[in-house]
């Protein structure tokens, strides 16, 4: 149990859960939850797997073994049905079925193929024989007066691609990304998705940034608020909440910041 390795680990290094919680700066009740494995104290699944991996790092414990032994916790096998055996009986009822089905759909294909024999050949022998029709003579071709003037077609094409170029000097493209910058002044977890379908999680810390581009928007969670500054599209929307408060912003509706 990932509470238990934890738990363990700590009482044998002889550290308390407030001292690790001040260096971490992560809540000691968070901490306490995780040892005690009521899960449901805790953040959204992402930030508990991030507490828990910090946790296990300083007390230099493997991280993987503990996420693994917590997604196993939250996560119980599934016990997969098992199909109700078929007795000999109802086999061989299938069975006596299945041919009765097989036996009636050949005698009625006979029956069908022979009405269309029969068909096919008193239609070959009575069929009255019909006028012969000449052969359609191929119509003669329109004069070159009436055909279009394809020089004429040409040169609208031209003009026409002329204006476009015109409206368009450089190419540009009409659509414009969105662009993010993340500046994080104290650690800080945060889940980005960008445009409602690519997602990202990140653990910045004091000094690192993170670049993101999208072409609708931005949807954040942050784990702590007065730890990073945004800067959306090129302006400075600053401070988005207070240490340690997690919230959630979307850019660009979300426009004010205090």
């Amino acid at each position: 149990m990932p509470g238990e390795i934890l738990k363990k680990r700590r009482e044998e290094l002889g550290y308390n859960l407030k001292e690790i919680a001040k260096t971490l700066r992560i809540r000691s009740d968070y901490l306490k939850a995780i040892e005690e494995e009521t899960f449901e104290k805790l953040p959204v699944e992402v930030y508990t797997k991030g507490y828990i991996r910090e946790y296990a790092k300083f007390l230099k414990a493997d991280p993987e073994i503990v996420i693994k032994a917590y997604i196993e916790k939250i996560s119980p096998p599934v016990i997969e049905k098992q199909p109700d055996p078929i007795t000999p009986a109802e086999n061989t009822v299938k069975e006596e079925k299945t041919a009765q089905r097989y036996s009636a759909t050949a005698i009625a294909l006979s029956a069908v193929t022979v009405a269309a024999l029969l068909t096919v050949l008193f239609l070959f022998v009575f069929a009255p024989e019909g006028p012969k029709t000449p052969l359609s003579e191929k119509p003669a071709s329109a004069p070159p007066s009436l055909q279009p003037d394809r020089q004429t077609q040409k040169n609208e094409n031209i003009e026409k691609a002329k204006t476009e170029v015109a409206a368009n000097p450089q190419g540009e493209k009409t659509a414009k990304e969105h662009s993010l910058e993340i500046l994080a002044s104290d650690k800080t977890w945060i889940l980005v998705t960008i445009d409602n379908t690519e997602t990202k999680e990140m653990l910045l810390n004091k000094g690192e940034s993170a670049k993101l581009s999208a072409k609708d928007g931005f949807s954040l969670k942050i784990g702590n608020a007065g730890g990073i500054k945004l800067i959306f599209d090129g302006k400075d929307m600053g401070v988005p909440g207070e240490n340690g408060k997690v919230i959630t912003l979307n850019l660009p509706s979300d426009k004010n910041i205090n």
